[in-house]
């Protein structure tokens, strides 16, 4: 009778598994895991994430633009982060005291954040009122009357803010609310997922932090143009659209030379240039001349003559134009 022999896979299956085979496979098991929180679900897919970044980087430059002629200062806003998490956490992280100020955006339905914490808000408002703007000291909430200075600086953060969306979407702000303390502030439910924008700023010698917390449900209605713009970016150019372009700018005018090898001279020489005096060049004759569009050489041609003028004849395109074609 011939006899069967068994593969590999067949007798480790009747094999018991030892202590480290089941350590390597549960190490396995844990990898094909990953973990997700249905109670906090992401809202927004990260290709929305890096739309939001793009978005608010923008918003940085132009504030570090705006802030300078405002404060009389020397001003700097730093992207650090854009990530979505809940609301309750949002406000966790801020710290107590804090400057909040809530803000409508007409028409988006609901309303979003700008909180400036405490170091920051008192030097801008010393800045406002006359001062050197140096850093508080003492850690204290602000009072009405500084609450109502800082509108003033609101107004400029706000207006860029909506110049920046813009591309988007155009919308008008109004600061419905203002606390320094977050747990009196509640625009959307604990658990509730919100974009949170956290800034750097840098005005004078002070530094600070500067966050916008902005509600998902505020973002419905724009966060489909994310994707389509997202997607316009990586569509070809249609045809007719390079024929309107190539019209456009058929008019433009370069400015187009023929071009003699140059030839290095002494100032001395040049100081005694004369009229009648010739400048002999080490170009001969037969050598074609390099032919320029702008400053780039394009083409290669020769000298000639035409109904008594100088002109250049066009013989061969210029090599390294083929090598950047």
């Amino acid at each position: 009778m011939e006899e069967e022999l068994l593969s590999n896979e067949e007798m480790a299956a009747l094999l018991p598994e030892t202590p480290a085979d089941e350590t390597a496979r549960e190490r396995e098991r844990k990898k094909r895991i990953v973990p997700y929180n249905f109670r906090r679900p992401d809202r927004l897919s990260k290709e929305q994430v890096r739309s939001l970044y793009l978005l608010h980087d923008l918003f940085a430059h132009s504030l570090s633009s705006s802030l300078p002629l405002f404060l009389r200062a020397v001003s700097e806003v730093n992207l650090i982060s854009v990530e979505q998490q809940s609301y309750s956490d949002y406000m966790r992280g801020l710290s107590d005291p804090t400057t909040i100020f809530t803000i409508a955006a007409s028409p988006l339905r609901g309303v979003f954040v700008v909180e400036l914490n405490t170091s920051i808000a008192l030097s801008i408002v010393d800045r406002m009122l006359g001062g050197e703007g140096q850093e508080v000291k003492e850690m204290r909430a602000a009072t009405d009357l500084e609450l109502n200075i800082l509108e003033g600086f609101l107004k400029v953060v706000t207006d860029t803010y909506c110049e920046a969306w813009k591309p988007m979407i155009e919308f008008e702000t109004e600061i419905v609310g203002r606390e320094t303390h977050p747990q009196l502030v509640q625009i959307v439910a604990p658990n509730e997922v919100v974009a949170t924008i956290v800034y750097q700023l840098q005005i004078g010698e002070v530094q600070g932090v500067m966050s916008i917390c902005l509600p998902v449900v505020l973002l419905e209605t724009v966060i489909e143009k994310f994707s389509q713009s997202a997607q316009s970016s990586n569509d070809k150019t249609s045809p007719e659209a390079t024929r309107l372009l190539l019209k456009k700018i058929s008019n433009v005018r370069f400015g187009v030379s023929a071009e003699l090898e140059k030839v290095p001279a002494a100032v001395s020489d040049l100081m005694s240039l004369a009229v009648g005096d010739v400048l002999r060049t080490n170009h001969s004759i037969e050598k074609p001349v390099n032919i320029a569009v702008g400053s780039i050489v394009k083409f290669h041609g020769r000298l000639a003559a035409l109904d008594q003028k100088m002109v250049a004849q066009i013989i061969a395109e210029a090599a390294d134009n083929f090598a950047r074609n």
